[in-house]
């Protein structure tokens, strides 16, 4: 499993820690799976990486799918936005939501020189300058190996800070709409 592990694309420049059960521990030993599905699985939690990982119980992925598309551009209405600008793009299985840049018309002291410290003040220069990809978060709904809905962070060059808040705030809104989708499909059904 170690060397499985150091040889494995997903894990170059990726932090993560490979614990052992105890003996003692339910299953202990035992419990380890040599099974490469499972290990394909689990080691696709590290490529973005992974921030939220939820079975779907009796929506289907094609439905979640559909679902994830409309609930993402919730995002782009006045009183429902993020603390940080997105835009929305619809992918395969799901959809981008890239957040963008503001326009504050500040460049960073070491960034700027003494032509750029002027153009920056003219109106033009900071509209060219605003909404620019500044990271993202790809949902998605899959079939395999179970039905899932999965979060990746994405498009994070060097230099891109992490939006914390946005992040936190897109997660906890998915879980719960998520919940109460399912709640109303096993309502319906008569469960």
């Amino acid at each position: 499993m170690l060397l499985q592990s150091l040889t494995r694309l997903e894990t170059v420049n990726a932090s993560f820690s490979l614990g052992m059960p105890e003996a003692s521990e339910a299953g202990g030993l035992a419990s380890l799976t040599s099974d490469a599905t499972h290990w394909d699985d689990q080691y696709l939690k590290l490529v973005g990486p992974e921030i939220y990982r939820r079975p779907l119980g009796v929506v289907p992925a094609s439905e979640a799918t559909t679902f994830l598309r409309d609930w993402a551009r919730q995002f782009l209405r006045p009183g429902k936005q993020l603390t940080t600008p997105v835009a929305v793009q619809d992918t395969d299985d799901g959809v981008l939501l890239r957040f963008l840049t503001r326009a504050t018309g500040y460049a960073d002291f070491d960034a700027e020189s003494a032509d750029d410290k002027w153009e920056a003040g003219r109106p033009d220069v900071v509209v060219a300058n605003s909404g620019k990809p500044d990271g993202a978060l790809l949902l998605v709904a899959e079939t395999s190996p179970s039905p899932r809905v999965r979060v990746t962070r994405t498009e994070m060059a060097d230099g891109v800070v992490v939006k914390e808040m946005s992040e936190n705030d897109v997660l906890e809104r998915l879980e719960r709409d998520l919940s109460s989708l399912e709640a109303a499909r096993r309502k319906e059904m008569g469960n």
